[in-house]
């Protein structure tokens, strides 16, 4: 149990990192803190809470708990279309994003294999490797600034002779990193080798509308785009995302969608919040303020290393790359109810590594203050 916060020279424990982001009562629980008392910087999550409309909806819970929700999301789906401009025959909707991802596995056949760009949501790789098609990790280069190089990549990608697929963030997490001027000369790649190309849209929101890849899909019906309606408008609990993909290829993973895999309830709230023109907007300029804040903010700590980001989070490094070093840090933040990701788990990535979201100009000051207060305390052992 730790429960002395006014420490500074405290013994490093072996402690165990959590597998995701977001699960602060299960921190709580093993260390005995109190979870009210935690602030969660792991969890990449709209910090302006939901949109107002969500307060409404949730009044009308039980008319929605009496009745079975639409099998093919009918009502969401058109509104999906309505606000992002994407033919509704185009996209299919899941209990999440996790859900597609772990039906993108049916359109491959065969020994086929993955080609995943690290470091990447790891679930991508667990999916793939579930249904017995191997995964292929090609780990973007921190001392590149993580950035993809078409020269050194697509040799790599030439020596997977049975590639069906390739996997690729943008906005990528946990680095924050968009790959516009790298995605065109990929699809064409893919193009050529008649190969799915599946982008992770899930932070595009925070980003900008025109970075999507949607105008790339349009020309190429083996592109596919993931996205998550939980992120932006701040409801992980109701667990809402879909797909953006040729409609022949939604008619082959409807046959492996179970029945009524999305709840009504997070039916009806995605088919309003995503249509909230205002609440996106606002989302934005916070953002684009708080993002600029932070970075420079970071960068000025002499002790981490801080990569640039067009999402809602930040990667950081130590430079000190003992692992000793990072569960310090991440022990001292703990101890003040402070809880960032440690990345440590992530393809090319070790412990050194952190993942850190925004949240308000107060909390952000907060966790600034006592990861400059740790590097300190370091100097003065």
């Amino acid at each position: 149990m730790i429960d002395d916060k006014s420490t500074v020279n405290f013994q490093v424990l072996d402690i165990p990192y959590p597998v995701h982001g977001g699960n602060p009562q299960a921190i709580a629980s093993t260390f005995g803190i109190n979870p009210d008392t935690l602030i969660d910087f792991s969890a990449n999550i709209n910090p302006l809470s939901s949109p107002s409309c969500v307060s409404q909806l949730l009044l009308e819970t039980p008319r929605l708990f009496q009745e079975y929700p639409d099998p093919h999301c009918s009502v969401i789906t058109q509104r999906i279309s309505q606000a992002t401009g994407i033919p509704d025959n185009w996209i299919l909707v899941t209990n999440g994003s996790t859900e597609m991802i772990y039906l993108l596995p049916h359109l491959l056949r065969g020994k086929q294999e993955v080609a995943i760009l690290d470091p990447c949501f790891s679930e991508y790789e667990k999916s793939f490797a579930a249904f017995g098609f191997r995964p292929q990790s090609l780990a973007l280069s921190a001392d590149k600034d993580f950035q993809a190089d078409p020269s050194t990549l697509f040799p790599k990608l030439d020596s997977i002779k049975q590639l069906g697929a390739i996997v690729a963030g943008h906005p990528a997490s946990p680095t924050g990193k968009l790959y516009n001027e790298f995605l065109p000369s990929l699809q064409k790649y893919c193009e050529g080798r008649d190969v799915i190309l599946i982008i992770d849209e899930a932070f595009i929101d925070f980003s900008s509308a025109d970075n999507s890849a949607w105008n790339l899909l349009k020309r190429n019906s083996n592109l596919i785009l993931i996205r998550s309606l939980t992120k932006f408008y701040s409801v992980p609990g109701l667990r809402i995302g879909y797909g953006i993909l040729h409609p022949e290829k939604i008619q082959r993973l409807a046959a492996y969608q179970y029945p009524w895999s999305v709840n009504a309830l997070a039916q009806a709230v995605g088919a309003e919040v995503i249509l909230d023109a205002a609440f996106k907007e606002k989302t934005r300029r916070w953002i684009d303020r708080e993002r600029n804040f932070m970075f420079q903010a970071l960068k000025s700590i002499p002790e981490i290393k801080t990569f640039s980001s067009e999402s809602n989070f930040f990667l950081i490094r130590t430079r000190d790359q003992n692992a000793k070093t990072a569960k310090g840090l991440y022990q001292h933040l703990l101890l003040r109810s402070l809880i960032i990701r440690n990345c440590g788990n992530f393809r090319g990535l070790d412990e050194s590594f952190f993942r850190i979201s925004l949240r308000e100009r107060r909390e952000n000051q907060q966790l600034l203050d006592s990861i400059s207060d740790y590097f300190s305390s370091l100097k003065t052992d």
